[in-house]
């Protein structure tokens, strides 16, 4: 089985949006990983790849936004590219299954990660040559603060531990770095049509958090998959043991991970 690096506190550059960005990077790939070791199926896989992917060139750009004056930019952005090229490598030879899924291999992205933060990122935001944040938010990407009072009644879920009313959920969109409230309009094992106030993007990545009764608690990574005058048909990415259990509930036999890969 794979080792998985997390982040961690040491890794911290000073500047809360390339520190949450970090976080997320270490996340999805947690989760490829994870993906790769329970035998989900390729679709699944393929997604997290694609997301992955998108996340580090959305990162590397809101770096890039920082130090475009630094006299070492250059040699900032190459590394990015480098990383670019390798991984569009992986995803060619994963994706034509021209590599062993215990490779060593698999490392790579957190090895580079790790490499690139304390080499790059953490000398050059601590010289003070960086600009000031570009976001005004410091809110961290895992705290999230559920509508206690919100919630709706289900078939299969007994009344005592789901009340009816609609499901209000925290949402943070972590491709443009910004937190907001949605509403669950309706939800299935593949996903979640949602009402937001504030517009998202095809493809965007989301996490939604909010809890259902009494017991259940929500937090997941999603990708939105259409858009429609403020509502948002939205796909699970790599869904928790625990979302999966209740899915199983709410709507019987219901597997999200049944299928494998051949």
């Amino acid at each position: 089985m794979q080792s998985i690096a997390l982040w961690e506190p040491k890794l911290k550059v000073g500047n809360d949006t390339i520190d949450n960005q970090h976080k997320m990077l270490f996340d999805l790939t947690k989760d490829f990983k994870n993906a790769i070791t329970s035998g989900a199926s390729s679709r699944i896989k393929d997604v997290l790849l694609g997301v992955l992917l998108d996340y580090f060139f959305q990162h590397f750009r809101t770096e890039e936004e920082y130090f475009y004056n630094h006299a070492d930019h250059t040699k900032h952005r190459l590394d990015h590219y480098e990383l670019i090229k390798t991984m569009n490598s992986f995803i060619i030879d994963f994706r034509n299954s021209r590599m062993d899924e215990s490779s060593p291999s698999l490392d790579f992205l957190e090895n580079w990660m790790i490499e690139h933060i304390e080499n790059f990122d953490r000398p050059f935001f601590g010289t003070g040559s960086a600009k000031s944040d570009l976001k005004n938010t410091s809110q961290q990407v895992d705290e999230f603060y559920s509508d206690s009072n919100d919630r709706r009644q289900y078939k299969r879920i007994p009344h005592n531990e789901v009340v009816n009313g609609e499901i209000k959920t925290d949402c943070y969109n972590a491709m443009h770095l910004r937190n907001g409230k949605a509403t669950i309009i309706n939800m299935s094992p593949g996903g979640l049509l949602l009402y937001c106030a504030f517009r998202h993007r095809i493809n965007d990545l989301l996490v939604v958090s909010c809890t259902i009764g009494n017991n259940f608690q929500m937090k997941e990574k999603v990708k939105v998959k259409t858009s429609d005058n403020y509502m948002y048909g939205v796909e699970f990415i790599s869904p928790s043991p625990e979302t999966i259990n209740f899915f199983t509930t709410l709507y019987g036999a219901v597997h999200l991970n049944r299928a494998k890969s051949k």
